[in-house]
């Protein structure tokens, strides 16, 4: 959940996490004059498509150290004129420290932070990692864009690890509608303020929510639902590939990918497995269909 690192651990940890980014990068450090070690990170970061955002304080950055990160591609480059945060976040983790990127403070510094592993939150109504990404957001809306990445040259602005939870469920839903081509997803926001996504009237009568599994829900008479539930396979292994549970009358139908399957050994695209769970839903359907 938490890690504790002094500075021999940031030194450790701050590359690593450059490393690391699959996709995108935030820096957020009032001074930067970066170590060989950093610099080449970042460099390889840029190679494997990598976007870095980076915000320094305005007048703190020597021409040596400037022109070095002008010659990363995909980095966006700010400045903010009293910015004292020091961060780093990537895909899976938040690095809140002492530690600007900054040679001489991996030198000779007593230097602390706090490594939080953000899966751990990712279902949480009270994380702090949303509370970081809004005050993140606050500071790069507050900074002066001093040189784009390719990706905003080419696509726009964007960067979605400091998207709030609701923002990701948005770009899920997106993701869904394209999978499953004429269905269309929306938000779902439950009670415990987590979100979800769902396809009302998915079939006629029938609502589907996708999360870590399907949940169908059939709106209809007590008598329609009794008939359909007394009349379809309803084991746990009933639909090939999926786990299927359809516990009482007053729940919902949850289906699961079926991990121990060979269907889902090669699967390793979020794509894929809509396109796979979509598979599983339409069987489902077709069964509940005969009935009705």
């Amino acid at each position: 959940m938490f890690e504790f690192l002094n500075t021999t651990g940031l030194r450790k940890w701050i590359p690593q996490m450059i490393e690391e980014a699959k996709r995108e990068m935030v820096i957020i450090v009032p001074f930067i004059k970066t170590s060989k070690n950093v610099y080449e990170s970042l460099l390889e970061a840029d190679k494997r498509g990598v976007e870095t955002l980076m915000v320094y304080r305005e007048e703190s950055l020597k021409p040596e150290e400037k022109k070095k990160l002008l010659a990363i591609s995909n980095l966006n480059l700010l400045h903010h004129p009293n910015v004292h945060a020091k961060c780093y976040m990537n895909e899976s983790h938040l690095l809140i420290t002492s530690m600007n990127l900054y040679e001489y403070s991996e030198l000779n510094n007593r230097e602390m932070g706090i490594l939080i592993d953000k899966s751990i939150y990712e279902y949480s109504s009270d994380s702090p990692i949303d509370a970081a990404i809004e005050e993140i957001k606050k500071i790069i809306n507050s900074s002066t864009l001093e040189k784009e990445s390719w990706e905003t040259k080419e696509l726009g602005f964007e960067i979605d690890i400091i998207k709030d939870r609701r923002g990701r469920a948005e770009d899920y839903c997106r993701k869904l509608s394209k999978v499953f081509i004429h269905k269309r997803f929306e938000v779902l926001e439950h009670q415990n303020g987590n979100y979800g996504h769902i396809c009302k009237n998915y079939s006629d009568n029938i609502d589907i929510i996708y999360e870590h599994r399907i949940e169908i829900d059939i709106i209809d008479s007590n008598e329609i639902i009794r008939n359909i539930y007394y009349s379809i396979p309803r084991g746990e292994y009933s639909y090939e590939g999926f786990k299927f549970y359809w516990n009482s009358l007053k729940s919902g139908i949850y289906l699961y990918a079926d991990s121990n399957h060979e269907m889902w050994s090669n699967i390793s695209e979020e794509e894929d497995k809509m396109r796979l769970m979509r598979s599983g839903v339409d069987i489902v359907i077709e069964e509940i269909k005969k009935v009705k």
